[in-house]
């Protein structure tokens, strides 16, 4: 680190610096006794070159001196966000805590000077690396909606992403469909690779070729949606199934559809993914995958105070259901 930087130094130059990862040297500062002896020496080395010093205020958290939990989320959808809003702000009031919701763009460390109980995070910045340092160097535990267990997080709160999109390909193809178009969420949103994975392995293991010209990519809102309909249904000879890896973007399709004078699900089935409140009210009525998503964030918060004075990894995989209403049907001829 560059000793002219008045950056202060922070938890995440103390790993680099001793060559360990950010979880041991909140172990070593927290006094902790399963970190070997040389490991203990050389992160105290680069304690003292860099003047690393701990927030002191944060590490009071611990003690459970906060009753408020900060929900952290980065551009998801608007239908999605409402039912974590709602699962989590029921749990935390059942529990006496207060819930507060903050945007940050990936990268960032959350803002604001409240003192945390625990934070959740939301996808996609449960695959963020700079927060989960900065709530690690501020003691603050924290819950990820995630596959995947990541280093210094309490638990991780799931379901099987890949396994739903896959059965939802498969409802497509026993209609008859085999020309099936996907729109993909963000490349760098991990639940959006797990949805794509379904997809493509439900096409291969029925013998049908995978079409990356079949393949449009959004970003989980309806704008992008309309985009995505647009360019899929422009493939000639054009899809007879369109599969939208949420229900914002499998709107929009079914607005496309609308003025493009196709008849759903007569002449183009569709399908979303989330079951939130817009499914249902959509017309015609969307076909999609039934996401937890208001239990996913009530386990979420649950967890995190039921586990935070140990800090054991958790995890829980909370079902999914296919719902199938009026956008799916076999297709013409």
């Amino acid at each position: 680190m560059d000793t002219n930087d008045r950056r202060p130094a922070t938890i995440v130059d103390v790993a680099r610096e001793a060559g360990v990862s950010f979880k041991t040297v909140s172990r070593v500062l927290n006094g902790e006794q399963n970190v070997r002896g040389e490991t203990r020496v050389r992160v105290m080395e680069a304690v003292a070159r860099l003047g690393y010093r701990a927030n002191q205020h944060a590490r009071s958290l611990r003690a459970g001196q906060s009753r408020l939990i900060g929900v952290f989320y980065s551009n998801p959808s608007r239908n999605y966000l409402g039912e974590i809003q709602i699962g989590a702000l029921q749990r935390g009031n059942a529990e006496g805590f207060s819930i507060a919701f903050e945007h940050l763009e990936q990268g960032g460390p959350p803002r604001g000077g409240a003192a945390l109980a625990g934070a959740v995070l939301i996808p996609p910045l449960t695959e963020d690396n700079t927060l989960m340092a900065s709530l690690i160097a501020a003691g603050t535990p924290f819950v990820r909606l995630s596959h995947t267990l990541a280093e210094g997080e309490i638990g991780h709160v799931t379901m099987d992403d890949e396994a739903a999109a896959g059965e939802m390909t498969r409802h497509l193809i026993g209609l008859g469909h085999r020309r099936i178009g996907f729109i993909a969420g963000p490349a760098s949103h991990p639940q959006s690779l797990l949805r794509e994975a379904g997809y493509r392995a439900s096409l291969a293991a029925a013998g049908l070729a995978v079409d990356e010209g079949l393949i449009a990519r959004g970003t989980f809102d309806y704008e992008s949606g309309l985009q995505a309909a647009a360019q899929l249904l422009s493939a000639a000879p054009r899809p007879t199934a369109i599969f939208a890896s949420n229900d914002d973007m499998a709107a929009a399709v079914l607005a496309v559809a609308f003025r493009s004078g196709l008849r759903v699900p007569e002449q183009l089935s569709v399908a979303g993914f989330d079951d939130t409140p817009l499914a249902s009210v959509v017309y015609p009525a969307l076909t999609t995958i039934a996401q937890p998503s208001r239990e996913m964030a009530s386990v979420a918060v649950g967890m995190l105070l039921e586990k935070r004075a140990s800090g054991a990894g958790q995890k829980a995989v909370l079902p999914y259901r296919l719902v199938v209403r009026e956008t799916t049907a076999a297709p013409e001829g």
